[in-house]
């Protein structure tokens, strides 16, 4: 039977019932949830996020089988979180290979191809370069560019497309040297 619909809608019944389910009940949870996950602060973060999930869904709980409702919703909520968790440790773990597969030679070189590009961006015309550094070191968007610099996204666009041409011209005769070479 529905809570408030079993006293009227009488919301200080509704009140009492909860705080009384509550004290008696969260330390019950909260080491139900440990059971899943070690962390004393998540395993309260959890159990705390089911209790007001419960408490604004009001009408739809019915009390006899609000136990079983809150050990579901809290062993889903442990299973949510390690899941999040090894996915974001698989992420980690790969990025870490892939660091520690870099050698000092592979990190010169990248760090060659950086410094190359800053010195072909500070070659550019004034306004081309400006666009380019506010662009790609700054992160601001076609239209953020055009408002400061009181133009056109479409002539932001066309300094940007002008920067990268020259930029790409020079990276391929590069690297069509270096290629005739070995």
């Amino acid at each position: 039977m529905d809570i408030e619909k079993s006293q009227g809608r009488d919301f200080s019944f509704k009140e009492k019932f909860f705080e009384k389910f509550f004290r008696e009940n969260y330390s019950r949870f909260y080491y139900y949830a440990l059971h899943f996950i070690s962390d004393s602060e998540i395993c309260k973060d959890i159990v705390s996020e089911a209790f007001k999930h419960v408490w604004e869904k009001g009408d739809g709980i019915i009390p006899e089988t609000l136990h079983a409702y809150m050990f579901n919703r809290i062993r889903n909520s442990c299973i949510d979180h390690i899941r999040h968790a090894q996915v974001e440790e698989s992420y980690i773990k790969e990025h870490q290979k892939l660091v520690s597969e870099m050698d000092d030679e592979s990190w010169m070189e990248t760090e060659k191809r950086i410094q190359k590009i800053m010195d072909i961006i500070q070659g550019l015309p004034t306004m081309t370069r400006m666009i380019m550094e506010q662009n790609y070191l700054h992160q601001k968007k076609y239209k953020e560019i055009a408002d400061m610099f009181e133009m056109s996204e479409s002539g932001i666009r066309k300094h940007v497309m002008k920067g990268l041409e020259i930029i790409r011209k020079e990276f391929s005769v590069n690297y069509k040297k270096g290629s005739n070479q070995n």
